[in-house]
């Protein structure tokens, strides 16, 4: 079933009996009588009148039929949705849309095909809501309008050509079943205008999202939804990071004691010459690669920083954070670096620390997996996980479930990854060493415990530590 179809079907009587009052209007040459948003409408049903002119002037008629979205065109679904993607652009609500529609009027589209440009683009973007899996994601929305503004018009229409079941892909080729009980709470009802009936679909959508869903563990898609873009800044409700840490815990966590090191021997040693390829200089890489191995089990010697990934992302992370630079071939402490080094490191250091890592620096840089953005992006999402779960010793592969639980969508169809055949093994190993590994226990949230001798055994088992008790501060301990 089309998605746009599914989406709006049970407004049908509403939209339709209120277009053919305005299209009555039009036809007779009335528009200054209509008010502004009626007026568009018409315009609108006006310049595709040589497409549906017979379906307009039956639409008293058609008000109760259906179209077979495998052989027919809703053009009444057509015309709502033209005009809702107009105020946008009108609206300048959200800017890209604007922007992306000047784009297209700038590469030689009409008014009208720009308009059905950001209409597919839009589609896109409300797969989530009606697969009941968030509410919609205004900036994602915004991310792929600015993608696409980039492109031709034909370039556009070429990748959607490239793929043009991917609605079908996304949806469930049944009627999904938020869509029967949207149904069912429109039945009796009616609604004198467009809006009115938009505004109840509003209303009714939003209760929907701030029910509790058990593969969220308790949360609702939209406390869902704040969680993987918010992290930081609209999740109070939920989560509070305490920022009155103990300094003296602060100093104990891994990558916290390597920062202070690192700090310390760069301010005794600067300016330190970068070498040719513009990284770390060899001996300072050896020196930190035996002091911090990636493993202790595992010992190798290295040549560069580029063999020690570990070491790599520090000095990147610690140049985001601006507490070193690098000028001239050399590496020196910024104002920041040489201040922190000064007054030593912090609850302040450490959030900001923790928020570069999470959300500036990419996780998939320290490992040779494929991307999959959604473990570091539901990175938050994974610590309630470990405060639900992990308060005792819990197998990775448990905790991995769950999570793919939250996401099936991201776990479908995933990029091939030439070393595993069995995908649940991959994002097991992924989840593991980029979630568990390399952000949870490298900031002190969690030991593991390995069962099996075998260097190579996956048999893991992971609790949450005291500072992660002392770090989160939960508000939401009866969900789930």
């Amino acid at each position: 079933m089309n998605l746009f179809e599914s989406a709006f079907k049970t407004l049908q009587k509403a939209n339709r009996e209120y277009l053919y009052e305005i299209w009555q209007k039009a036809q007779k040459g009335q528009l200054a009588e209509l008010p502004e948003e009626e007026k568009r409408i018409a315009k609108i049903m006006l310049d595709h009148d040589d497409e549906f002119f017979n379906q307009f002037n039956l639409a008293d008629i058609l008000a109760e039929g259906d179209f077979d979205p495998e052989s027919e065109f809703d053009p009444f679904l057509h015309i709502a949705l033209h005009a809702l993607l107009e105020k946008q652009v009108n609206d300048r609500d959200p800017l890209e849309a604007r922007q992306f529609y000047e784009a297209m009027l700038k590469k030689k589209c009409s008014h009208h095909e720009a308009i059905h440009l950001l209409m597919t683009i839009f589609a896109k973007s409300l797969i989530p809501l009606l697969n009941q899996k968030g509410d919609f994601n205004l900036p994602d929305y915004k991310k792929l309008l600015k993608l696409y503004k980039e492109l031709t018009p034909d370039e556009i229409i070429s990748l959607f050509a490239d793929e043009p079941d991917f609605l079908s892909k996304e949806i469930s080729q049944e009627e999904p079943e938020i869509i029967n009980e949207l149904r069912s709470a429109m039945e009796g009802r009616s609604f004198a205008s467009l809006e009115e009936a938009q505004a109840f679909l509003q209303a009714w959508t939003q209760e929907k999202n701030t029910q509790p869903l058990p593969q969220f563990l308790g949360l609702s898609p939209e406390q869902m939804h704040r969680l993987l873009n918010f992290p930081f800044s609209e999740v109070s409700d939920m989560v509070v990071l305490n920022k009155d840490l103990s300094r003296e815990k602060i100093l104990e966590i891994p990558i916290v004691e390597e920062v202070v090191y690192f700090l310390k021997r760069l301010s005794e040693m600067q300016p330190l010459k970068a070498t040719s390829k513009g990284n770390l200089p060899r001996a300072f890489v050896r020196e930190l690669h035996d002091r911090f191995p990636e493993h202790k089990e595992f010992i190798y010697p290295v040549k560069s920083e580029e063999e020690d990934l570990k070491l790599w992302a520090l000095r990147h992370i610690l140049e985001m954070c601006g507490w070193i630079k690098k000028s001239k071939q050399k590496f020196y402490l910024t104002k920041k670096g040489e201040d922190l080094n000064e007054k030593g490191f912090g609850p302040e250091e450490f959030y900001h620390l923790f928020q570069t890592y999470a959300q500036k620096f990419n996780w998939a840089c320290r490992d040779l997996f494929v991307e999959l953005e959604i473990i570091q992006q539901a990175f938050l999402f994974s610590c309630y996980l470990l405060y639900k779960k992990a308060k005792t010793y819990t197998k990775v592969e448990e905790l991995a479930n769950y999570f793919r639980q939250a996401f099936p969508g991201e776990m479908e169809n995933p990029e091939e990854d030439p070393f595993f055949e069995d995908r649940t093994t991959f994002f097991n190993l992924c989840f593991y060493t980029r979630f568990i590994e390399r952000f949870c226990a490298y900031f002190g949230l969690v030991t593991i415990k390995k069962k099996g001798k075998d260097f190579l055994d996956f048999d893991y088992w992971i609790k949450t530590t005291p500072f992660f008790e002392e770090m989160f501060q939960w508000k939401i301990k009866d969900l789930g």
